[in-house]
């Protein structure tokens, strides 16, 4: 029972996150190497992109017609960055966005409809990018979130956060960049995740938590009935044996 009891216990050590008594652990598995890129809010290929366009004359706009905007959702209309950097819209046919911020592109926009349009006014932002969260998780699957990229932290309460018995030590992240795809493991437990490249969660990206080891003989919950019921029947047996033999 004392064994059983270790058992489904779990160290408050590996369930607490970002301690700031810990060394960070991140490895590159495989060997590859891959470029260290810095976190940033710039328009790359292949990010989707909801675009409104505005303009004092209501009725010259070309985009986002009102009835489709009421039966679909924002994320569902967009348009997709291709590989030269570029989408293509009405009026000004393509315009390149790679490398700009959402403000820079916004203002972009607005010059070049400016020739078609009385004063257009632009609004854009990310959507439809995704993250896929498995293992010992509460809520696994996958999840769509409309910013350029969300940190670890906030991608795993998307799932409800981790389980009790999920080892937040031993966390891998598979990545595609560039062609190529990569694995690491990163310790949630320590602060220097906060300063680590793999803080921040990039579109696409898979979190997957394996469990505990204690998880192959443990339980979540310990049976205290059960326990006690095998104390009190224990007991009641030895006094009656102390009885019968007295």
């Amino acid at each position: 029972m004392l064994v059983l009891l270790a058992g489904s216990c779990v160290p408050l050590r590996k369930t607490a996150y970002v301690q700031d008594d810990k060394t960070m652990i991140v490895q590159q598995m495989d060997n590859m190497y891959f470029v260290d890129e810095p976190t940033d809010d710039l328009i790359r290929p292949g990010d989707e992109l909801y675009i409104k366009v505005t303009s004092a004359d209501e009725g010259q706009t070309a985009f986002n017609d009102a009835s489709q905007e009421r039966m679909y959702d924002a994320s569902v209309i967009s348009y997709t960055v291709d590989e030269a950097g570029s989408i293509k819209l009405p009026y000004i046919k393509r315009i390149k966005l790679s490398g700009l911020t959402l403000a820079e592109a916004s203002e972009s926009m607005e010059k070049e409809l400016a020739q078609y349009l009385y004063f257009p006014s632009v609004f854009v932002r990310f959507v439809n990018n995704k993250v896929t969260i498995l293992g010992e998780v509460y809520n696994p699957g996958v999840y769509v979130f409309n910013y350029k990229s969300i940190n670890i932290l906030q991608a795993i309460g998307y799932a409800g956060d981790i389980s009790i018995f999920g080892n937040r030590q031993n966390v891998l992240i598979v990545r595609e960049d560039g062609g190529y795809r990569s694995k690491y493991q990163v310790d949630l437990t320590s602060d220097e995740l906060l300063t680590s490249k793999y803080y921040m969660v990039k579109s696409n990206d898979i979190i997957y938590v394996e469990p505990l080891k204690s998880k192959k003989w443990g339980m979540e919950e310990f049976p205290y009935d059960l326990l006690f019921s095998m104390v009190s029947l224990t007991i009641i047996v030895l006094t009656f044996m102390v009885t019968y033999l007295n």
